[in-house]
């Protein structure tokens, strides 16, 4: 079969067939394909409708693709379709035989209400009306037809736009009719991108690009500009919700250029970082409607209460989400250069005094080794998977955040900085003896309080790595093992062939409880390929210099093309379908081009990166620009550093 997209220059995909792409912004979300605009969602609020194309577009139409812009081609006609990163609205521009568009209400009613949307004429087309959120579809050059339809071609322009009311959308969709080119913001954005890093090779171009579109669509707003977190991606929007694990994954790829939106994201989570050090796995921020319908979900089920107990978080109690925290709050003092950030209070508590209670808590929940020990159930990255006592992924971003606390306190509170580093080398000592196989060559999942161990190879003991638990020799060896295990083009006991890097094999031992679609080998938790983790496993492969960093950073870029996906999504495996797509935390392999390939530093650092040529610009942290030029060919002058001192 044909690959239905490959890379073309500049970072554009190119190709053939029913490819479909994920628009996101700052307040719309939708799905793009030949058949229309469908789960159009105010974010906040919910979804709210969609626009179908009458007739639907060829299916072989010939495609191209830039961060949120499909253009449609095909014998006797053109349409192109772009999401506004930062107004509510969809640019539909029609060249030659131009479908009709027929605007479509949703049909679901959301928890907590009452009424169905309504299709409503409007005097240049058509308008979806609901009690959460309002759509309107206008063409300053169209045709209304019946029952929502509107005719726009040969040469026509039409915008849908939405909002939490109808005041949101026509305000929104008034702006853009008003501007001479309504894509220039577009393009403006699609610039930005390009300006952090510019090569030469176009698969790893067009990769970057478009895992940081998704990482910096993922900021999000409610009605009238207040930040409403990070999404993790398309398909995790109600209730609207920010996660501390995927918000920090996704920050990866902004730091170096928007440090701001770390300091926003962190400000917004500290709030629920509890004074026993206790944090959920996400925030819920969402606009009065979205809240009337997560209050009547959770009314309406026992269970569902139970495991989300308060109306403003997500889950309750993750292991892993109040280190994640830790872990953020020094790298946004270190990339902001905010000397003050420790002492910046949340609700009257100081984003110090919270970092310390996490430090706190886990050095109370550590048993006679050292170690934190994790109660037997699933809520960390592998929420599908009731890990218990000693889990090497906990251990190492504990160990982290020891060490970086530790780092930020050196020179305001020696006391303290001696005391966490103290804990530290007990921790790095006790996993050395409790989790690494010197036989396997590599740390084991997890130690069971029983004594029993998940001791197959899993990709999330990369923390151990990033985080400094394994001396050099040790992440080599770890390395090593996780290319000839977990890459599949070395592994030939899988049955799939080549596609991709499994996050744990063999499979889950059965003893070890599994639930939902971790349930089943090869899928989800349980040995699919995750790009979040291919992104930490391939800049750990940069950053010690070993080699075959390419596999891990572009096979699923490269099968995911190949299968018509145009965004990074959350997770896939040959024998189930894709997750998510546009999914924030998966820009993690763009971010290891920055930190891993290019090395940037918030002291403006750099090297030549593996692959030679091409360019990076960041931000130092006193927030000037700098910009590093590599050269294709190692010598003297193999990398050139210039700061803007404007």
């Amino acid at each position: 079969m044909r690959p239905r997209l490959r890379s073309a220059p500049g970072g554009e995909l190119e190709g053939r067939g029913p490819v479909e792409l994920a628009l996101t912004g700052a307040r719309l979300q939708a799905r793009v394909s030949p058949t229309g605009v469908r789960d159009v969602l105010v974010w906040g609020s919910g979804l709210a409708g969609e626009l179908r194309f009458e007739p639907p577009l060829p299916v072989d139409a010939r495609v191209r693709v830039t961060p949120n812009r499909i253009v449609y081609d095909w014998g006797e006609g053109r349409l192109t379709v772009a999401g506004l990163p930062r107004a509510p609205v969809v640019v539909l521009r029609a060249e030659g035989a131009a479908p009709g568009l027929r605007l479509v209400a949703s049909r679901r009613v959301p928890a907590g209400f009452d009424r169905r949307a309504a299709l409503l004429a409007e005097p240049d087309g058509w308008r979806v009306a609901s009690d959460w959120a309002d759509l309107l579809l206008r063409s300053p050059v169209g045709v209304a037809g019946p029952r929502g339809r509107l005719a726009f071609g040969p040469a026509g322009l039409a915008l849908l736009a939405g909002g939490a009311d109808r005041d949101e959308a026509a305000r929104a969709a008034a702006s853009v009719l008003a501007a001479a080119m309504p894509e220039r913001e577009l393009e403006a954005w699609q610039g930005e991108l390009a300006d952090v890093l510019r090569l030469p090779d176009d698969e790893l171009q067009g990769l970057f690009l478009h895992g940081l579109h998704a990482a910096r669509s993922a900021r999000r707003e409610l009605k009238g500009g207040r930040f409403a977190g990070l999404a993790a991606g398309v398909g995790y929007a109600m209730p609207p919700r920010t996660y501390y694990r995927d918000g920090y994954w996704t920050l990866q790829a902004l730091l170096p250029a928007w440090p701001e939106v770390a300091r926003e994201q962190l400000l917004l989570l500290a709030r629920e970082v509890a004074a026993d050090g206790v944090a959920p796995s996400g925030v819920i921020v969402a606009s009065p409607a979205g809240e009337r319908h997560w209050r009547a979900r959770r009314a309406a089920d026992p269970a569902l209460a139970a495991d989300h107990p308060r109306d403003g978080v997500w889950w309750a109690d993750h292991t892993d989400a109040p280190l994640f925290f830790a872990l953020l709050a020094c790298e946004v003092a270190a990339w902001t250069g905010d000397l003050g950030l420790w002492a910046t209070e949340v609700d009257g508590v100081t984003i110090g005094a919270r970092v310390v209670a996490v430090l706190e808590r886990a050095h109370r929940s550590a048993d006679a080794s050292g170690l934190p020990v994790k109660p037997a159930h699933d809520r960390d990255w592998a929420d599908n998977v009731f890990r218990g006592g000693h889990v090497t992924y906990d251990v190492g971003l504990y160990h982290g955040a020891l060490v970086a606390v530790a780092d930020l306190l050196a020179a305001s509170d020696d006391a303290a900085a001696a005391r966490y580093r103290a804990r530290a080398r007990v921790v790095r000592e006790a996993a050395l003896r409790r989790l690494w196989r010197e036989d396997l060559g590599h740390f084991v999942e997890f130690v069971g309080e029983d004594g029993r161990a998940e001791s197959h190879l899993a990709i999330d003991t990369l923390t151990a790595l990033r985080y400094g638990l394994a001396d050099d020799a040790r992440a080599r060896r770890t390395l090593a093992a996780m290319r000839r295990r977990l890459e599949t083009r070395h592994n030939r006991a899988q049955p799939y062939g080549d596609w991709g890097v499994m996050n744990v094999f063999p499979p889950y031992a059965p003893w070890v409880r599994r639930r939902g679609k971790s349930r089943f080998p090869y899928r989800y938790h349980d040995g699919a390929d995750w790009p979040v983790w291919d992104g930490v496993y391939a800049e750990q492969r940069m950053r010690l210099g070993v080699g075959g960093w390419r596999y891990p950073l572009t096979r699923w870029w490269a099968v995911g093309l190949a299968q018509g996906r145009a965004t990074p999504v959350e997770v896939f495996s040959p024998p189930y379908g894709a997750g998510s797509p546009s999914n924030a935390w998966s820009s993690m392999p763009a971010a290891a081009l920055l930190l891993g390939g290019f090395g940037l530093t918030p002291a403006g650092g750099a090297r030549r990166p593996p692959w030679g040529a091409g360019q990076a610009t960041w931000r130092r942290a006193d927030g000037r620009r700098v910009r590093a030029t590599a050269s294709g060919n190692p010598g003297a002058d193999a990398l050139r550093l210039e700061v803007d001192d404007g």
